[in-house]
């Protein structure tokens, strides 16, 4: 079974930091001979003294190595995303340095002069408040019967809610089992238009992955299916008391059997013929006592073919009653 393992920070700042001023990456740029990263301002400056990378030692360029860097907004992206509030102090350093020196910045873009919002940059943290809705997912109402419902009528199925943006999917699945008093006997899953999500997903981690933009609640569903443990439980259960059952019946046969005469065939089939003693499957003759026959081993209200000693005397048929016919 595939087995999710959670990643902590610490494991990931080698990938993160920039190992000339030992801080999470800023404005993130790459050599492109060797692809290593660093903060812009900090490769900028060391490439003023070495033209050589300060990780491999790997010429940056002959003359001039400014020419072989580029910023990597992917890495700083991830590093925004990943790390907790180095986005927002970042953009509040930035405009408190230019509210303290007042230069002319019109050639930079907003998030050089620290005017971007974290909206705008689809950073989300862990104390945020995120907006969701939460709608029955019913299979049978997809494709065109949801398109013919009026926007009154999807709305009216919906509902609102907001959660921490650390908030997990499982603390949202106990949420709606609770709220709707929905038995241990089926499982409820939340999903993201069609596909279930995982337990340990947080709200952060669904609106980056779904790529959410913000323009309007995070759209999710929910659906309640029968709890497949449950059910397998009961199967098993069920085939145990059928099994029992079969058992039972195939002991009740073999008794039967082990209680009638040997060799005495079923009601369905006809008796054999008589046959010599050599050949006979049946056991002797029982003793006769005071001249009376004994009464043979067999069911009540069944009689049995009697073969002689093999002098050559007919079969006598005995009754119930130990006489002889």
């Amino acid at each position: 079974m595939h087995r999710t393992t959670r990643i902590k920070i610490t494991e990931l700042n080698p990938h993160l930091m920039c190992v000339l001023c030992g801080g999470y990456f800023i404005d993130a740029t790459t050599i492109i001979e060797c692809l290593h990263s660093f903060c812009k301002m900090c490769i900028v400056r060391y490439l003023e003294t070495s033209k050589y990378c300060p990780i491999c030692d790997v010429q940056v360029h002959k003359t001039k190595p400014l020419l072989n860097i580029r910023s990597d907004k992917t890495l700083q992206d991830i590093v925004y995303k990943l790390v907790p509030g180095l986005f927002k102090n970042e953009m509040k350093r930035r405009r408190d340095f230019y509210a303290e020196h007042p230069v002319d910045a019109s050639n930079g873009s907003n998030e050089d002069r620290g005017e971007v919002a974290d909206e705008d940059k689809r950073i989300i943290t862990d104390d945020e408040i995120i907006s969701l809705s939460i709608e029955f997912f019913d299979h049978s109402r997809l494709g065109s019967s949801m398109e013919e419902k009026s926007p009154k009528e999807q709305v009216a199925h919906k509902r609102y809610l907001q959660c921490p943006a650390a908030m997990t999917v499982m603390h949202l699945r106990k949420f709606l089992r609770s709220k709707m008093d929905i038995p241990n006997i089926y499982q409820v899953d939340v999903m993201y238009e069609d596909e279930p999500l995982k337990d340990y997903y947080t709200l952060m981690d669904i609106a980056y992955i779904y790529t959410w933009r913000r323009n309007g609640p995070l759209p999710l569903k929910y659906r309640v299916r029968p709890n497949c443990k449950k059910m397998k439980v009961s199967h098993a259960q069920h085939e145990g008391q059928n099994s029992t059952s079969r058992s039972g019946v195939e002991s009740d046969s073999a008794s039967d059997k082990a209680g009638s005469p040997a060799g005495a065939p079923s009601a369905s089939s006809s008796l054999p013929s008589p046959v010599t003693p050599a050949q006979s499957p049946q056991p002797p003759a029982p003793s006769s006592v005071n001249g009376t026959p004994a009464a043979a081993p067999t069911t009540p209200g069944r009689s049995f073919t009697q073969f002689g000693n093999g002098s050559g005397s007919k079969p006598r048929k005995v009754s119930l009653n130990g006489s002889s016919g």
